[in-house]
């Protein structure tokens, strides 16, 4: 092992595992939950961009499905990118927590 390298400890894998959870769950809902959800209610899918790497999809839904399933229409209603950029947004959170962290514990006392 080089000089100043030090090994990977367990807090290390639990940071990366915090800090790729919510990017994961993002990816998931917006692949996966929302777009099957939103077909089994009925949803009209809207689709906007057509750029290279994909288009930003939301849904929307008729007035009685929306009075029906309140909770659902309200989490099926913002777009994908948005979705993405709240995912993104806790990443953030969860390493300037991080970065709070470490630097408090290697400032010296006194």
């Amino acid at each position: 092992m080089s000089e100043g390298r030090r090994p990977f400890r367990r807090a290390d894998a639990v940071f990366l595992l915090w800090m790729v959870t919510p990017l994961a769950v993002g990816i998931l809902l917006n692949a996966l939950a929302r777009p099957g959800l939103a077909r089994a209610l009925g949803g009209e899918r809207h689709a906007t961009g057509a750029g290279v790497r994909s288009q930003d999809v939301s849904w929307t839904f008729d007035p009685a499905t929306t009075a029906e399933h309140p909770v659902l229409t309200a989490f099926l209603g913002p777009s994908d990118g948005q979705v993405a950029m709240c995912a993104l947004a806790l990443t953030t959170v969860v390493l300037t927590a991080r970065w709070l962290i470490v630097r408090r514990k290697a400032k010296p006392a006194g």
